[in-house]
């Protein structure tokens, strides 16, 4: 047998020394790998593979550096594809407060991903966003003085996150999907040696618990201060410790080995030969210990490319950080999806709207010729006016914008961090009396330069809030919080009717429109019985035209600031107008009403799905679909709507859609109902039905039969049956937008 099978057969066994070996690989001091390069001259020549952040880049044929350290295909290069690298770091920060941004900074600057974080100290179970950089935490707890754990995943991956779970204030998940891969994430903070075996065994129990959950096909990444020594020896654990260790076993770590060894995963910072500097996780004077761990599936242990301790960051005194670096398969890279451009319609105020109705009554669409078709009419006005918008306003580019950092993350905030961290490097070089004190002076100089920025910051939003103009802003500002201590405010994957989770952008984009299209038109075939009206009971009487005063009244009561529908062209546009749109409105209502024909583009729509914050998020009857239309059309749907609740009488008793009869009118009557009967000591029945996707599945057939039978002019019948002609809506996703498809039943929404 010759040595490249022999070492190729070593790595194939579990037990072998030379698991880390590849052919033409060697290992240095430092757990990393120099390996032959095909296709970079001398064949014997040894390249050093950098880490994510080392500068040492090779320079092959159709090879470029992309200043990062790592090689990237020339753009030139046919089916370029895209080697998937991450970082993972766990860190006990022993208490987040006041070291959250001081952390996601120490994550942008080492390049790491996804942190698992331990003793928190944070009450709760909630989300939030951490600035500077967009980075987003997920935690759990119950104490302020003790245990707390967390994950903070950096921007580029919050949007893959699909599953958050949360197991108890030492034990918490979250799953994601990176580049079709699905990967489990657990951050674990184990009991210290010394409390009560009790405690120590159900925190085992409950790890097992989570392991559990995790698929066999998933990958799955332990990170945690497991309060264990594991020790420098491998016997009896050949399969799960690499024999590169620090210090003695004890039986906390005996518990460790077990554990991995039963559910066969791989103790990573033992599998890479290294100074002790980047083994020891916890040093504390002269005590120098390794009780942080990753642990991973040994099946796929030969993807991780290293994992080591890095001293020096000042965060935290005692506990250092440990990273674990990841190479995935090799993916096509995907390409990001386009924010579609948009006109900064939120600048029509003041002398922009002036410019703007100044342009457009200059603009020569103002005469409407009878015998023009009304998609004519229609499509010259609406080009018309995205172009004059377009001039005045401007119009955002197809990009997301960057989040921005805190603005209390200034210059002399980052100072003193920077301060803070030098003493520390000092610090870690010789202990004496001289170098603690400036330490301890830069810790709290750091400490009073975030609080005092914070307090600035705070104030001015205060006074902002307290003014007349700020009145809005809090309610804006109360919504944008609460959505970001969601655990997932955007959802990418979904599931499919056989709960298999989707992550091809093309099956995500199906299962929407192909739900959707389900929800809408799925009942086609559902008896409706004999909706035959006796010809003498067709009210056919003569309806007058649409009146000016129609249009204005019916455009006082749009709502503003709303999503806009395919066309683009909010309601505020009209209101600049003034009488001049009014006017113009007025003749084109006139016109469809004539016709009985509205324009085709009116007859399109966007779906926006809602989660209805229950049940799965994955799942897409857990969401409401709610139609984004054109504003012009809504605004001559309202004007109909204002003659028929002239004509239709209405009960007392509905409550919803009504003028001062509103949801919170109804739960006022039944709290007062429930208080007199509470008095007189006598018992309330109350029946509450819900009628499933009421809106979205009543027969059409059925409401112009009622229509009929309540008396309604024949006319305003054929005029509300035009509306729901030939409809068809696509579903607006995170990955884009579905196909068309027509709406056969059910209401606007």
């Amino acid at each position: 047998m010759n040595r490249n099978m022999k070492i190729a057969n070593a790595r194939s066994s579990p037990v072998s020394d030379a698991s880390s070996l590849r052919l033409g690989v060697v290992s240095n001091m430092q757990g990393r790998a120099t390996l032959d390069r095909p296709g970079c001259g001398d064949k014997n020549a040894k390249v050093a593979r950098s880490p994510p952040r080392s500068g040492a880049s090779s320079h092959c044929p159709g090879m470029m550096s992309n200043m990062q350290g790592h090689g990237g295909v020339r753009d030139g290069a046919k089916n370029r594809r895209w080697n998937a690298r991450l970082r993972f770091g766990t860190w006990n920060v022993g208490s987040l407060t006041g070291k959250s941004s001081e952390v996601v900074e120490v994550m942008s600057r080492r390049n790491i991903s996804i942190m698992c974080v331990q003793e928190t100290k944070w009450v709760g179970q909630k989300a939030r966003e951490i600035n500077p950089g967009g980075f987003k935490l997920w935690y759990s707890g119950r104490d302020k003085t003790r245990n707390g754990v967390g994950i903070i995943v950096a921007r580029d991956y919050v949007e893959d996150v699909v599953e958050v779970f949360r197991k108890n204030d030492r034990i918490m998940s979250i799953k994601l999907v990176i580049r079709g891969e699905i990967v489990s994430v657990v951050s674990a903070y184990a009991p210290q040696v010394g409390l009560d075996a009790s405690t120590t065994q159900q925190f085992w129990e409950d790890l097992e618990d989570v392991v559990r959950r995790v698929p066999r096909g998933e990958k799955l990444i332990i990170g945690g201060d497991l309060n264990g020594h594991v020790g420098s020896s491998r016997d009896g654990f050949e399969n799960i410790h690499g024999g590169h260790g620090f210090g003695t076993r004890n039986e906390a770590g005996k518990n460790i080995l077990d554990f991995a060894l039963t559910y066969e995963l791989a103790i990573m910072n033992t599998w890479f030969k290294k100074r002790d500097s980047h083994l020891i996780t916890y040093k504390s004077g002269a005590n120098s210990t390794q009780i942080d761990y990753f642990l991973v599936r040994t099946t796929g242990r030969t993807s991780y490319t290293d994992c080591k301790v890095i001293p020096g960051e000042s965060v935290v005194t005692q506990h250092r950080m440990l990273v674990l670096d990841f190479r995935g398969k090799n993916h096509r890279r995907q390409v990001k999806q386009q924010v579609e451009p948009k006109i900064k319609w939120w600048r029509l105020e003041g002398d922009l709207q002036q410019s703007f109705t100044h342009k457009m009554v200059g603009e020569d669409v103002w005469r409407i010729d009878n015998e023009t078709q009304v998609d004519d009419v229609w499509l010259s006005m609406e080009l018309t006016i995205n172009k004059v918008a377009k001039e005045v306003l401007g119009e955002s580019k197809g990009c997301r914008p960057p989040k921005k950092d805190t603005s209390w993350w200034n210059d002399e905030v980052k100072q003193a961090i920077r301060n803070k961290r030098d003493c520390y490097k000092k610090l870690g070089t010789n202990w004496s009396d001289e170098n603690i004190e400036a330490y301890r002076e830069a810790k709290r100089q750091a400490k009073k330069a975030v609080r005092e920025a914070r307090g600035k910051v705070n104030k001015e939003l205060y006074e902002k809030l307290d003014s007349k103009e700020g009145e809005l802003d809090i309610y804006r500002l109360a919504r944008l919080r609460d959505r970001r201590t969601q655990d997932i405010a955007k959802v990418k994957c979904v599931k499919d009717v056989d709960q298999r989770i989707l992550m091809d952008d093309g099956e995500i984009k199906e299962r929407w429109r192909s739900y959707f299209d389900t929800l809408f038109n799925g009942n086609k075939t559902q008896d409706i019985g004999d909706l035959s009206i006796p010809d003498c009971m067709v009210n056919r009487d003569f309806v007058r035209r649409i009146q000016t005063t129609e249009v204005k009244e019916a455009m006082r009561k749009m709502g503003r600031k709303r999503a806009m529908g395919p066309d683009g062209i909010p309601i505020e546009a009209w209101r600049s107008l003034g009488e001049r749109g009014v006017e113009w409105l007025t003749s084109f209502f006139n016109m469809i009403w004539r016709n009985n024909k509205m324009p085709t583009s009116w007859r399109k729509s966007t779906l926006i799905p809602l989660f209805k914050n229950k049940g799965d998020v994955q799942e897409c009857a857990n969401y409401r679909g709610i139609k984004l239309m054109s504003h012009t059309m809504k605004l001559w749907e309202r004007v109909i709507e204002q003659r028929l609740r002239r004509t239709v009488k209405i009960s007392e008793n509905q409550f919803g859609f009504m003028p001062g009869h509103s949801t919170t009118e109804a739960i006022h009557l039944l709290r007062q109902l429930m208080e007199k009967y509470r008095d007189a000591h006598k018992d309330l029945h109350l029946v509450f039905i819900d009628l499933e996707k009421a809106y979205d599945r009543v027969p059409r057939e059925v409401l112009w039969w009622a229509l009929t039978r309540k008396g309604i002019s024949r006319k305003y019948i054929s005029i509300i049956m035009d509306m729901y002609e030939d409809c068809t809506t696509s579903v607006r996703t995170s990955v884009g937008r579905t196909e068309e498809f027509p709406i056969t039943i059910g209401v606007h929404q």
